[in-house]
């Protein structure tokens, strides 16, 4: 007779068998094999009710991992993570079918360069108004990380340009809300006129808050005395469009640009480049700056014409406001 041991060696002898083996594939023509060569089962009373439960194991081991294996229809419901959608996903430009004009047409995720009323650059009037905000700038050192960027997909990034990204520690408060310091960059000419007159250069200081939204420090430049700041970008300028390189040992000491008794043309616009994204908060400083004539040049040869026209204004509000 069988024993209660015996049966439940052989259970665990099965059940033991490597997933997905043959044995475990072919459960039910190895058992009748099994069954008629082994006499333990023959000669039992038991045999019937064995081979039941044996059965019933090796079966139920090989469906558990049929059920396990993915097929074609579950591997096609599988969630898929989606891509994150890009800032810019058609090329544009500042010529022919792709400069600012044709923006808004180029993707529905430029319309706002078409469609927006909060566009900038804008003209500034000299003479506008005072306004009376809390606003105060504090900025520092940095190493020089510098790229010369043909298009980029990162929002806080502006394709066509040299771009400088810094460290972090640099930013301005505006209100109470902080915006911190991420990248500078370049245009030759400038995009913001004064009175109706461009400059040779302007220089966005590009700052985001903690809450995502977004505010840009403009500076105007004048043909003048040398900046040295600007002599060290120059030296260390990519030599070819999309290289970036960081150079450690080389800082920037941002600081000198914000000079005492600044203050600074304030008004609401967008981002200057597509998906030209509005709400955000520009302070173009009044204060004007200088680079060399052969310094200015140097951007302007490899930047072109990088500027968007002026937009309409469309009645916004424009203040002087002085800086702490």
């Amino acid at each position: 007779m069988v024993t209660a041991h015996e049966i439940w060696k052989i259970l665990t002898d099965i059940a033991s068998v490597k997933p997905g083996s043959f044995v475990r594939s072919n459960a039910s023509r190895l058992l009748v094999i099994f069954y008629n060569q082994n006499p333990l089962f023959m000669n039992s009373k038991l045999s019937n009710f064995t081979f039941v439960l044996v059965s019933l194991v090796l079966l139920s081991c090989a469906t558990k991992k049929q059920e396990e294996r993915p097929t074609e229809d579950s591997v096609a419901a599988a969630p898929v993570a989606e891509a994150k959608p890009s800032a810019r996903p058609v090329h544009w430009g500042y010529t022919g079918e792709v400069d600012p004009s044709h923006w808004g047409a180029l993707s529905p995720v430029y319309s706002a360069c078409g469609e927006g009323k909060s566009q900038s650059p804008i003209d500034i009037i000299s003479k506008s108004e005072s306004g009376n905000p809390k606003l105060s700038l504090d900025f520092k050192t940095t190493s020089l990380k510098i790229a010369h960027h043909e298009h980029v997909d990162d929002i806080l990034d502006n394709g066509h340009t040299i771009q400088v990204t810094v460290e972090e520690g640099s930013s301005f408060t505006l209100n109470d809300k902080t915006y911190n310091l991420k990248q500078f960059h370049f245009h030759t000419p400038s995009e913001h006129t004064v009175d109706g007159k461009h400059f040779p250069l302007e220089m966005h200081w590009v700052h985001q808050s903690g809450d995502g939204s977004f505010g840009v420090i403009g500076l105007l430049f004048e043909e003048g005395k040398a900046n040295e700041n600007f002599a060290k970008i120059i030296e260390h300028m990519p030599s070819l469009p999309g290289e970036s390189t960081h150079f450690t040992d080389v800082k920037l000491d941002l600081n000198v640009h914000v000079p005492k008794n600044i203050s600074a043309y304030h008004y609401i616009g967008s981002f200057t480049t597509p998906p030209c994204t509005e709400n955000v908060e520009w302070l173009i400083l009044r204060n004007k700056f200088t680079m060399s004539k052969d310094q200015i040049a140097a951007f302007s040869s490899r930047l072109k014409n990088n500027n968007r026209p002026v937009q309409a204004t469309n009645d916004r509000k424009l203040t002087i406001d002085q800086i702490q």
